[in-house]
């Protein structure tokens, strides 16, 4: 839990975080066998290739992947990790992964947290966190959806400006 929470331990860290990782340490937690948790194999590697080679650069620092043809319902992870993915690209503030799943397109979103994603995406009637969110279009197509997405962008750093002024 800890290093999934974390990110690897890279990301929202303390003092108490290190504190239980040596308590855990302690009582014969394993860092080695736990990072083969982490691990993803080919076959999912291979569908989130599909997303990476279809990616957007949009407004300079966000990144809007998308991924069409067949899916099932395992691509709602697969667009999750992508989206982490996404997010280490150089001068990738923010990251988007749209996928259409049974009749719906679904989006899975993720933040450095410089941008709150889950307010973009409940202008969208999705939610999360700041740095993490997610949405679903029922009868939207791919294109459709990515353009939603896009205004709805649009529309989030729009109200930023206007708050600055």
């Amino acid at each position: 839990g800890i290093l999934l929470d974390t990110k690897q331990l890279t990301k929202n860290t303390g003092t108490r975080t290190y504190g239980a990782a040596q308590f855990l340490r302690g009582e014969g937690a394993n860092p080695s066998e736990t990072n083969e948790l982490f691990k993803t194999d080919v076959a999912d590697m291979i569908k989130q290739g599909r997303f990476l080679s279809h990616v957007l650069v949009y407004k300079d620092n966000l990144a809007i992947a998308v991924c069409d043809g067949d899916t099932d319902a395992s691509y709602r992870v697969i667009a999750a990790k992508a989206a982490d993915a996404l997010l280490a690209g150089k001068g990738i503030n923010a990251s988007f992964a749209l996928v259409p799943i049974n009749g719906r397109v679904h989006v899975s979103a993720r933040s450095d947290g410089s941008v709150n994603v889950a307010k973009i995406l409940e202008e969208l009637h999705g939610g999360g966190h700041f740095d993490s969110a997610g949405a679903a279009f029922a009868e939207s197509t791919l294109e459709e959806a990515e353009e939603l997405l896009k205004r709805a962008i649009d529309d989030y750093f729009e109200s930023l400006k206007a708050e600055e002024n």
